[in-house]
């Protein structure tokens, strides 16, 4: 897919104006990157690390429904590093793909103060479904200088485990796929429908949300959103700590402006799950 110099390549199998375009657009994304991180999450969140010496590895467990961290060292690609004015021209950018479908990319630097590199760690979404994670690396600087990362035109290939999936449908309906586990996720799709409740807006706004409230084995309450912006639905997984054998789960919408609250509880006696 690559030239190979070192660990860069050419991929090959794209077409040339394909290539051009994903380019320029890797190049437009890293010059416009916001601040990040400066350091990976350490939350729990998977990390793929990218060392110096061209190797790869992953820490934790890649599973759909939640992200994963990219933390790439800027030195696997070190050969476009034009300087302008005394600050760095140049830029690294991640891109990515599902099950081979769509690019995405994301820039791994950003300029810090003194107008130098400093590397990005990002977050990559993994949907539901989704099996494969493909990754690939590109830099490039002000006088057309490109390279590559990619494993040498393969690229860079990660397998996606599957969490059990609880569903609660706007018909009432609620159903487990696949087996809750001690130590792995539990991705929640719930239909906003089931509380309609408490919609209030703001300037034309969705002022409301929603959230899943959890506790294993009797615990303290915990909660995570399930809307975003505007009452859109976001993605969300209860993780589910080793030596768990229970999990309650139910659901709560908030009116922003006044406090409003319902709960879909079923009845007070929560959702209740043995887990395996």
């Amino acid at each position: 897919m690559h030239r190979t110099t070192g660990i860069t390549s050419r991929r090959r199998t794209m077409a040339g104006i394909t290539r051009i375009l994903v380019l320029g657009m890797a190049a437009l994304a890293a010059m416009a990157a916001p601040a990040a991180a400066a350091t990976p999450t350490t939350d729990g969140t998977p990390v793929l690390h990218f060392a110096a010496d061209g190797t790869d590895r992953l820490d934790g467990t890649l599973e759909a429904n939640r992200p994963v961290v990219v933390d790439y060292d800027l030195a696997r690609l070190s050969q476009c590093r034009n300087q302008y004015a005394g600050g760095d021209a140049w830029s690294i950018g991640v891109y990515y793909r599902i099950d081979g479908g769509p690019i995405t990319t994301q820039a791994v630097t950003r300029l810090d103060e003194n107008r130098h590199n400093v590397k990005v760690p990002v977050s990559i979404d993994l949907p539901l479904g989704g099996q494969d994670l493909e990754l690939w690396f590109h830099a490039g600087d002000r006088t057309g200088c490109s390279e590559y990362d990619s494993r040498s035109g393969a690229n860079y290939h990660y397998a996606i485990g599957q969490p059990a999936v609880a569903t609660f449908g706007a018909d009432w309906s609620e159903s487990v796929t696949g087996t809750i586990r001690a130590g792995h996720g539990l991705a929640i799709r719930y239909d906003t429908a089931r509380l309609p409740q408490c919609r209030e807006t703001y300037h034309g706004v969705a002022a409301w949300h929603i959230d899943v409230l959890f506790r294993f084995d009797g615990g303290p309450v915990r909660s995570q959103a399930l809307t975003g912006a505007h009452g859109t639905p976001v993605p969300a997984t209860v993780d589910i700590a080793p030596g768990t054998r229970e999990l309650e789960l139910w659901f709560r919408v908030t009116g922003q402006r006044s406090g409003c609250t319902a709960y879909d509880s079923d009845f007070g006696a929560n959702y209740a799950y043995t887990i395996a």
